[in-house]
């Protein structure tokens, strides 16, 4: 009998254990997101500042958001609304926003292309015609002739 309820409290309290990780893990992750608004210029969870006004009260509204809603970007939207878009560090995705997601991606496309199109141009490019290879004019040649023979070479 203590076999059968062991192995039934088990996966009971694997399962709750795991709920509370994973609010810790989600409380750590969303931490490292958010900076701390007291101008340290550090994120939330790794402010040492010394009497820090912000970060305590940040912290618990943090934990609160955590508890309350499943939806992380939900949580990064209430700290933009309340403490500043500048709190979160990572852009959202929608909006003005989403420019900073797209435009390095673009920047990065169209400097391979103008590479690519600059390459190809090099190579559609003629050949230098090699001087020995022309043929000029009679009244020409005979004055290269004498400018070769003026500077002797």
């Amino acid at each position: 009998m203590k076999k059968i309820l062991k192995t039934l409290l088990l996966p009971c309290a694997l399962v709750l254990l795991m709920g509370a990780d994973n609010q810790e893990a989600r409380f750590q992750n969303l931490g490292g997101k958010i900076m701390c608004t007291c101008s340290c210029a550090q994120m939330l969870l790794k402010c040492n500042h010394v009497g820090c006004p912000n970060s305590d009260q940040m912290r618990q509204e943090l934990r609160a958001n955590v508890v309350r809603t499943s939806n992380d970007e939900e949580v990064l939207n209430w700290f933009r609304t309340n403490w500043g878009v500048t709190a979160v560090v990572e852009p959202s995705t929608h909006g003005f926003e989403l420019l900073a997601w797209i435009l390095p991606a673009a920047g990065l496309g169209l400097g391979l292309l103008l590479v690519l199109f600059l390459i190809r141009s090099w190579k559609l490019r003629a050949a230098p015609i090699a001087t020995a290879d022309l043929h000029l004019a009679p009244d020409l040649e005979a004055l290269r002739a004498r400018a070769r023979q003026e500077t002797e070479l």
